[in-house]
């Protein structure tokens, strides 16, 4: 399993002076990069081949976020390979060591020329090295939506969200969901279902569904096309009252 270590970063916190949940997922992406490149199934090994990996779906359960200046511990591994997917699994550590959070993802290979699902070849899958699953509760990548939505925000896809694959990061479809949430919102739980890549200038607009301490927001096109469905599951009242006692 490979792991790295950094200190929570005042650039990284929010109001609460504590890590946002954008930049977990940001040192989880970065943690799967990092052991890729220490490795020979790198950015450039996959480049060559017209290859690379596509997110489909996360799932997220926070403890506590982080706070400013903590040292922390950022671990990932492939817990396994079927076909053209592969599951990765995360964690990341609190300066005591403990496990604050856990966090699942399924990914998709994709032959960038033809835009198509491909196999991984056996090279590629010797060069991984498996773990065990990690204590999570795992669910299907797909989410279930509650009930009748309300439309929401529009959004431009913009420069900055766009990632090394041209189209929008991953970390940025949570980011857009987040400005749907309450303002004293606490997110224990993510789930995303990722369905069409947006690409600079695409429009975005939100559709919000609520049910109890769930939030889903679903980034969609003018068409009804859904780009991302996020499920957040919020702390509440009670549970947050007796959190900060």
């Amino acid at each position: 399993m490979y792991s790295y270590e950094k200190k929570v970063g005042y650039s990284t916190t929010d109001e609460t002076l504590t890590m946002t949940v954008p930049a977990i997922l940001d040192s989880f992406e970065d943690a799967s990069i990092f052991e890729a490149e220490d490795g020979y199934i790198n950015m450039a090994y996959l480049s060559k081949r017209h290859l690379a990996w596509l997110l489909g779906s996360w799932k997220i359960v926070i403890e506590r976020r982080p706070k400013l200046n903590e040292k922390i511990k950022i671990t990932t591994a492939p817990y396994d390979f079927k076909g053209f997917l592969g599951y990765r699994c995360f964690t990341l550590s609190g300066e005591d060591g403990s496990v604050i959070v856990k966090a699942a993802s399924i990914w998709t290979l994709i032959d960038t020329a033809k835009m198509c699902p491909v196999k991984l070849t056996q090279e590629m899958i010797d060069g991984y090295e498996l773990t065990k699953i990690i204590d999570l509760e795992y669910t299907s990548r797909k989410i279930p939506l509650l009930g009748e939505g309300t439309e929401g925000e529009r959004f431009t896809v913009r420069n900055y969200q766009i990632d090394s694959n041209r189209h929008m990061n991953n970390v940025e479809y949570v980011k857009l969901a987040m400005e749907s949430l309450p303002d004293d919102a606490v997110v224990r739980e993510l789930r995303t279902e990722y369905k069409k890549a947006a690409r600079l200038g695409d429009q975005m607009i939100s559709k919000v569904y609520r049910a109890d301490d769930k939030c889903q927001v679903v980034l969609q096109d003018d068409q009804d096309e859904i780009f991302a469905i996020v499920e957040f599951i919020l702390e509440t009242k009670e549970r947050k009252e007796r959190s900060y006692e």
